[in-house]
């Protein structure tokens, strides 16, 4: 039993309260609706408003607001978002339910589509009541853009803070979503590209961003990686990782376009080659190709649609490296790395260069 704040109204009012609790997230889902011979108790997560009362006197007849003592729902967790939302969405919305989300940190960073986005706020009380520990849920007002290829987002429950520490195998890093890129759906690739450095090799992360490549690859294998990123922001939050995890002789951090620092601060050739910016990368395969050692290899992503993806893709690589030179040694592996949009891919491909 539990002491809750409630409205009575009549049964012939209580489904319209009912939705009307549930869009403006007043309904306390943890205690039972309450029927009796007279009416329906709805219990709320707080007191209301002197103004919200007011309101609601307007639109139902003998409606009572007062505190007393309610059953307790039994405690059965929802397995996932879509089970914890579809007695709460209408039925004919329930396909536009969210089937994934990014957790970063305390954050969630998530996509509602428009049909839905009245829904917004208990979607968004209903994470943080799923994940305890988070504290901010974010929603994605656009897709990522521009050179720093940052997100638009707008909080829609919890904590306004975007700045959060995340842990990914084993490494811990801070970063600021809304200031810098990061995915938490690449903690397989970053450790996959990291198993197969060698020892003594030498390694330029062209796109490091807050380092989760060259971070990791540095604490496992303990060899130099050459970390470039033209966001100040990322630079920042690379610099402090690479003091919150111990990697300072192996990671050497570059703030600056690719081209220029390239050409005035590195005077280096490298063994390996990570390229992780899928919608540009091919505007930078020419100075790569100029840096890499021979039998380098390059760790190539863009985005591709599932035609294209490997034939077409490999034919437009063969085409590029020729052009500037060098060729295709060994294509060593060719794989989708992770679902961009409908029929389009992240895919990454693997290639030893002569």
């Amino acid at each position: 039993m539990s002491s809750s704040w409630c409205i009575f109204v009549q049964r012939k009012d209580g489904e319209t309260l009912r939705q009307w609790l549930i869009q403006t997230a007043l309904l306390n889902r943890d205690i039972k609706i309450h029927s009796t011979d007279e009416g329906l108790f709805f219990p709320l997560v707080r007191e209301l408003e002197e103004n919200e009362k007011k309101t609601l006197e307007k639109s139902f007849e003998n409606i009572k607001f007062e505190r007393r003592i309610m059953e307790l729902k039994e405690s059965k967790r929802p397995k996932d978002l879509f089970t914890a939302l579809k007695e709460i969405i209408p039925e004919e919305s329930h396909g536009f339910i969210p089937k994934s989300y990014d957790i970063i940190g305390q954050l969630v960073i998530i996509e509602i589509p428009e049909e839905i986005r009245s829904f917004e706020t208990i979607i968004g009380k209903t994470l943080l009541d799923f994940h305890p520990s988070l504290t901010s849920i974010f929603k994605k007002l656009e897709p990522i853009k521009g050179d720093f290829r940052l997100r638009n987002l707008q909080l829609i429950a919890g904590t306004d803070n975007s700045i959060t520490v995340h842990k990914e195998n084993k490494c811990v890093y801070e970063l600021d979503i809304k200031k810098v890129y990061f995915s938490p759906r690449l903690v397989t690739e970053h450790a996959r590209i990291s198993s197969l450095v060698k020892k003594n090799e030498i390694i330029l992360d062209m796109f490091a961003g807050i380092g989760p490549f060259s971070i990791l690859i540095a604490r496992q294998k303990h060899v130099q990686v050459y970390s470039v990123d033209v966001n100040p922001a990322a630079i920042y939050y690379l610099k402090k990782n690479i003091i919150r995890n111990k990697v300072e002789d192996f990671v050497t951090p570059f703030e600056g376009n690719i081209r220029d620092v390239l050409k005035k601060d590195i005077k280096q050739k490298f063994d390996r080659i990570i390229m992780n910016l899928p919608s540009k990368s091919y505007q930078f395969l020419d100075i790569a190709l100029n840096v890499l050692k021979d039998e380098g290899i390059i760790h190539y992503y863009q985005f591709a649609s599932e035609s294209d993806f490997p034939a077409k893709v490999l034919e437009n690589l063969k085409g590029l490296i020729e052009e500037n030179g060098r060729r295709i040694g060994k294509v060593l592996e060719a794989r989708k790395v992770r679902p961009y949009a409908p029929y389009i891919w992240q895919i990454g491909i693997d290639l030893l260069i002569k």
